[in-house]
């Protein structure tokens, strides 16, 4: 009995290590697992930020080049006039790439060509302005200026006498559309048959940031007076 009595501590010494060594182990399984959880979660919203930032960049890119685009659209359409011949007011609507090839404009695209008063950048009196989407997705403008635009026939003027300027990028689509007296709304004008010059001009393009993380639709209404 004495014997048996000297052994239990010995016993129960033993059974203590192995208990404890095993809720080691079990900590050390939880520990492990609540990190990778952690680790996993922190990736989460990190990722969740990190798109949620480059989107918001995306629309702020997107909306800083559709402004500047339509602040320079509204200038120009508000100085439109017409000549003798009211012809100097006319838009394409859903144009054939092979026709307007000579200005490589997009298949599908609208072109607006009007006269225009407001001050341009050779400071002239009047310009000859054509906008038009190329096949490029470059929102483009194309400005003929002198003394002479005014009385002149459309028809005799030079393409390759304009000045180009590229007023937006990654531009998808360009399309007009045109307010008459009566209220009522259409895809084309010609100054020309109405002599005279719509009410105001609608603008809608679709455009995407140059990484082509965001695209949007933007519309605006430029009055005419």
């Amino acid at each position: 009995m004495k014997i048996n009595n000297k052994q239990l501590p010995i016993f129960n010494s033993q059974y203590s290590i192995v208990n404890r060594s095993a809720f080691t182990l079990v900590e050390l399984i939880v520990a492990i697992s609540l990190a990778a959880m952690i680790i996993l979660i922190t990736a989460i919203i990190f990722r969740q930020a990190s798109s949620a930032f480059s989107e918001s960049d995306a629309r702020n890119e997107v909306y800083q080049n559709v402004r500047t685009a339509f602040d320079i659209i509204k200038r120009d359409f508000s100085g439109a006039t017409l000549n003798t011949n009211f012809e100097l007011f006319k838009a394409f609507d859903n144009i054939s790439a092979t026709t307007y090839s000579t200005i490589g404009a997009k298949e599908g695209s609208d072109i607006l060509t009007l006269l225009s008063n407001t001050p341009n950048l050779e400071d002239k009196p009047i310009a000859l302005i054509t906008y038009f989407l190329n096949t490029s997705n470059i929102l483009s403008k194309a400005e003929i200026t002198g003394t002479s635009t005014l009385n002149s026939s459309i028809a005799g003027f030079d393409p390759d006498t304009a000045t180009g300027y590229q007023l937006g990028f990654n531009v998808s689509t360009l399309q007009f559309r045109y307010q008459d007296t009566d209220g009522t709304w259409g895809d084309t004008w010609d100054s020309t048959t109405k002599k005279y010059l719509p009410d105001a001009v609608e603008v809608a393009m679709t455009i995407s940031d140059m990484r082509n993380r965001y695209t949007g639709t933007s519309t605006n209404i430029i009055s005419i007076p």
